[in-house]
């Protein structure tokens, strides 16, 4: 039986949290590098001076509490921490909302209201908001391959434990994959998924997506769009620059995440370092003036939830796992999830693919480009991510007859 839990921790790791950033020994840098070899320098030391001198994890703890019905339930061998939020509308839908790394459920504080609560004649959610395990307050598997198919495994009987034999997922980031990963292995009880970030890649048996790699690809092809149009091709080239260019931290989070963890479980600042390139990088970054579009109470209070919980390195091993154990590529690449799918493309998304290849590997029935938003679309744009979801869930004719 699932307990109530409260986010509590003990004032001995916070004084040692404060002593840590106040004895911070910042490198070198190249003048006038800006963000081109990592964490802008100036904005590192802006928001690590706000996190000694005015933050409040106190207050911000409170609020965590306040606004979330926080509960424990063992499931898998995992101390799972899951948001368990009741809508008091006859048919609301019972949906799991898993986020990814570096997030937290953080990302779903503006989300999960809507969802609940929302207008008259939207579709209302019984939200179920899980931290993955190994992250915040989840503890960590304790064996090697506990990777997606574990996971999604362990949200699948955590939903059948709340109750929820039929139900719907979302996620970006890894939930995008985890929730595809309910899609495929468990649909007797997961009846349709919606993802903001598209797991998808070409077939290398598909000679249209050869064609289509190519056009956007190979020198001067990108200027004549005849097997894609030039949005898709842009979209594969902002990808390609990705991959080039900011990928780094995945290669060595899949493969030495125990080296990482040393440096990143013993710095606050490095923590902070390591994410805040994530969040700018990764954003929508064009209405708030080229600058990271967060508050600095969230984007601290998001790397708390790793560092006071001790579970950084832990939540590095997703990609490792997923790696080690295949998961990710038979998810990814291989794997045909047949219950229907809405996909919501925000241009900012570090990952975008022409929906011929989502169509080869998803059940796709609702495809929505957007014009504003990035890769955490839930704390970016929750309205617009909200009114996605309850139009494709909200479908009777797909949904009416399961729900």
């Amino acid at each position: 039986m699932a307990t109530p839990f409260t986010v509590k921790i003990e004032q001995s790791a916070i004084d040692d949290l404060k002593r840590r950033l106040e004895k911070t020994r910042l490198p070198d840098h190249i003048a006038g590098s800006h963000w081109d070899y990592g964490t802008e320098p100036s904005y590192l030391q802006k928001v690590l001076q706000y996190w000694i001198t005015t933050y409040d994890w106190r207050a911000q703890e409170a609020q965590i509490n306040r606004s979330l019905h926080h509960f424990k339930l063992p499931v898998n061998t995992i101390d799972l921490h899951f948001v368990h939020e009741r809508s008091q509308h006859n048919d609301a839908i019972p949906l799991v909302l898993i986020h990814g790394w570096p997030g937290s459920i953080l990302e779903f504080t503006e989300l999960i209201p809507q969802l609940v609560n929302p207008g008259k004649g939207k579709q209302a959610f019984h939200v179920v908001a899980p931290s993955l395990p190994g992250f915040a307050f989840s503890s960590a598997p304790k064996h090697k391959g506990f990777g997606l198919k574990e996971m999604a495994k362990t949200f699948n009987q955590l939903m059948l434990e709340l109750g929820y034999t039929k139900y719907v997922a979302q996620g970006g980031d890894w939930g995008s994959m985890l929730s595809k990963a309910l899609g495929i292995f468990h649909p007797d009880h997961c009846k349709g998924i919606h993802v903001n970030m598209l797991a998808a890649s070409p077939c290398l048996y598909n000679p249209r997506h050869l064609l289509q790699a190519a056009n956007a690809y190979l020198p001067y092809a990108d200027q004549f769009p005849i097997f894609l149009t030039a949005e898709e091709i842009s979209w594969l080239k902002d990808t390609k620059r990705f991959m080039d260019h900011e990928s780094a931290y995945q290669q060595e989070q899949s493969t030495k995440p125990q080296t990482l963890g040393y440096a990143l479980n013993d710095s606050p600042a490095g923590l902070l370092g390591w994410f805040l390139e994530k969040f700018h990088q990764w954003s929508d970054r064009r209405e708030a003036n080229g600058q990271v579009p967060y508050s600095m109470d969230f984007l601290i209070t998001n790397t708390c939830l790793y560092w006071l919980t001790g579970n950084v390195t832990s939540s590095l091993r997703i990609y490792y796992e997923s790696k080690h154990t295949g998961d990710r590529t038979d998810i990814v690449s291989k794997q045909y999830c047949k219950v229907p799918t809405a996909v919501a493309v925000f241009p900012k998304e570090i990952y975008k693919m022409p929906k011929n290849w989502g169509t080869s590997l998803y059940n796709i029935q609702q495809w929505t480009v957007y014009s504003k938003g990035g890769h955490f679309a839930a704390k970016e744009e929750p309205e617009t991510l909200a009114q996605d979801m309850q139009k494709f869930f909200g479908n009777k004719a797909t949904f009416g007859q399961i729900f």
